[in-house]
């Protein structure tokens, strides 16, 4: 399976039945032919939400498709959209994408150096000490610092729906949430914008694709994409393996980060 996302929006009151009775629900729903096939498909939904409420059991689609204003598509593999609080998003099917928190705690760490370092030094030496463990990882890598830990992206795509995915990524200390969602949208995100609060600016909420195309979206994002200059979202650490740097999404990645132009982690 791939990703799954839409061009096209809508989202209307329709009325389901409940029973005896009816309510009128919101529902948002997508296309990537038109508009108009948007609307076709909310029936759908809407008539598979009712099934739901009523106790039915309708045909049910694991992958849920990423509920965001895409803003550019990079190609069938890769794609930017806009999160819940403005920040651009790189969602890829291309790469394995690992933001680390955190590190997996053994008891001979105590009698070792990596409990001397720092932690982002840590979180690094700990990933790579596993790497020996999870061949199937691969082996190449690039490691950046971010504003509270480590991102990783692996040059060899994990299938999120693999056997024994769940259990790799918790060894790595990977977000359970992140786990979840990966699993359901059958990518990895990567933020390649800072947050809004970390630059201490006006925050925004998107509470769905269609706030992108109003106006208060879009004049806040004009002051966003200003002050998200004077910051970087990630810096490179190091390499293992292989250099992939010079390919194409991994170059866009970089840049929309300002990796290497020495600001401000936000």
């Amino acid at each position: 399976m791939r990703m799954k996302y839409y061009k096209f929006w809508v989202k209307e009151s329709v009325k389901i039945n409940v029973g005896q009775s009816a309510e009128f629900v919101s529902i948002l729903s997508g296309s990537n032919t038109s508009i108009e096939d948007a609307r076709l498909e909310l029936a759908k939904q809407s008539r598979f939400v009712e099934q739901k409420i009523n106790g039915e059991s309708p045909a049910d689609d694991y992958e849920v498709p990423i509920k965001e204003h895409v803003e550019q598509v990079i190609d069938e593999a890769n794609i930017i959209t806009v999160c819940r609080y403005g920040a651009k998003i790189l969602n890829t099917c291309q790469y394995t994408v690992l933001d680390l928190d955190d590190y997996p705690i053994d008891f001979f760490d105590m009698f070792r150096a990596v409990r001397k370092l720092p932690k982002k030094e840590r979180i690094v030496a700990k990933f790579l000490q596993r790497l020996t463990k999870h061949p199937e990882l691969g082996t190449d890598f690039r490691i950046y610092e971010t504003t509270k830990g480590v991102r990783v992206i692996g040059k060899k795509y994990i299938e999120p729906a693999g056997k024994g995915y769940a259990t790799l990524m918790r060894s790595l200390r990977v977000d359970w949430l992140y786990i979840i969602l990966s699993q359901k949208q059958q990518c990895y995100r990567a933020r390649v914008t800072p947050k809004p609060y970390r630059m201490k600016i006006k925050t925004i909420k998107v509470t769905s694709p269609l706030d992108c195309e109003t106006q208060t979206y879009q004049d806040w994002a004009k002051d966003y994409a200003v002050a998200a200059q004077r910051f970087s979202v990630v810096k490179l650490i190091q390499t293992v393996g292989a250099d992939f740097s010079r390919e194409p999404v991994i170059r866009l990645h970089d840049t929309l980060c300002n990796e290497g132009r020495s600001r401000t982690l936000a």
